[in-house]
């Protein structure tokens, strides 16, 4: 795809000359999830769409939470999507935010436009994040609010290198063995193996040695469990 703009010609004209080939439009498709990802931990309030800068008249190619402003899937670009466009052949800014919008309605939006580049650094579409602002305030809040109970809370760690990761998962795994009773310590450590080998620890390069080190077993040990597990 190539495109070429001359000065103070139409936007318009200039997307009509767009061509994208069947691997660009994989690379929107590839982005579809990102989409109802964004919408999903943004909650209903926060509007998600990706263009396709093949169909100036249709280039909505997924939206996530249309209720907000009523587009669907086959609706024209906006004129700021156009005027990004337009940026992108005369500067290398990719990303437009965030800024403040306000629909015909009256609703107030705070938005950010980020352009989608082939590996030909051409532009093909574009990713559209518009959040609500005129939404109720409380109702908003409420979709960031965190259950009460902790057995509806799922529990996450952040370690910054692997040792820390294994450690934390060596200690996780023994705290629930913990909780049973009359378990010897070598069916303690046959059971680490066991979870952190269905956990994936293992794949992991080097991950073997670690938890050799940490646990005070051989690496031999550990292999012995792992295929002890794969048989089974």
């Amino acid at each position: 795809m190539t495109v070429v703009k001359r000065e103070n010609e139409n936007p318009i004209n200039v997307l009509k000359s767009i061509r994208l080939t069947g691997k660009d439009r994989d690379i929107l498709k590839i982005l579809e999830p990102v989409v109802d990802g964004i919408a999903e931990i943004f909650g209903s309030s926060c509007e998600v769409i990706l263009h396709s800068f093949e169909d100036p008249g249709h280039s909505v190619f997924r939206i996530a939470n249309s209720h907000i402003t009523g587009r669907k899937v086959g609706s024209p670009i906006t004129d700021l999507g156009l005027n990004v466009l337009m940026k992108s052949f005369e500067t290398k800014q990719d990303i437009v935010g965030s800024y403040f919008t306000r629909t015909d309605d009256g609703k107030i939006f705070k938005s950010i436009t980020i352009l989608i580049r082939n590996s030909r650094n051409a532009p093909i579409g574009m990713l559209c994040i518009n959040i609500d602002l005129s939404t109720d305030f409380l109702g908003f809040v409420s979709e960031f609010t965190p259950p009460n109970t902790e057995s509806s809370q799922t529990v996450e760690t952040f370690p910054t290198e692997i040792p820390d990761l294994i450690q934390r998962s060596i200690s996780q795994i023994l705290k629930e063995i913990n909780q049973k009773t009359g378990v010897s310590p070598t069916e303690k450590n046959r059971e680490i193996i066991y979870e952190l080998s269905r956990k994936g620890i293992f794949d992991i390069k080097g991950a073997v040695d670690i938890v050799a080190a940490q646990m005070g077993v051989s690496k031999f040990t550990i292999y012995h469990y792992i295929r002890e597990l794969k048989a089974k």
